[in-house]
Order: structure tokens, then sequence, then C-alpha cells
């Protein structure tokens, strides 16, 4: 007589993909980057993607998601912030 076995109708835990890329607050950030907290400060004024979470507000960022905003925003011109209009003079 076979019997089922011990874990029969019990669903197994989900696993974790460790491929998913885990929040950071701003210190790790800053580390993984090579740079300040204050400049990470002056980043997020300045637009760069973050999520704040619970009643504390904790700022958290996916760290792709920084590292390519700041990789695109070094690419542009001298003198211009992302999304801001253009400060130069136009020529008449």
């Amino acid at each position: 007589m076979s019997h089922p076995p011990a874990n029969a109708g019990v669903s197994e835990r989900p696993r974790v993909d460790p491929q998913i890329e885990r929040y950071v607050d701003a210190r790790q950030l800053a580390e993984l980057m090579g740079v300040s907290p204050t400049t990470i400060k002056r980043m997020v004024a300045a637009g760069m993607p973050s999520e704040t979470w619970g009643l504390s507000r904790t700022r958290r960022f996916l760290p792709s998601q920084s590292m390519r905003w700041a990789a695109a925003r070094s690419k542009m011109p001298p003198g211009r912030e992302c999304n801001a209009p253009d400060n130069r003079q136009q020529e008449e």
C-alpha cells in the first residue's frame, strides 16, 4: 500500500529568484555609485527615481534605475538639466 508523501497538500514555499534586484537606502546607493550620500540627496532633488516607504517615508532606490538615470544625465550637454528649459540665450 502506497502512502502520500509527508508534505502532500502543503504547498512549497515560493523560491526567491537570486536575480531579483533589491532596494537599497541612500547610504548603500552612494557606496555602489562611488559618491557621497549628499550627492545622492542632490540627485533625488534633481529627479532621480526613488520610492518612499512607510510612515517614516524612508527613501529606497533600485540601483539599476538610479545608475541608468545618472548615466543618462552625465550624457547631457553641460549646463542642461533633465527636463529643464533651455537656459541659453537665443541668437537673433
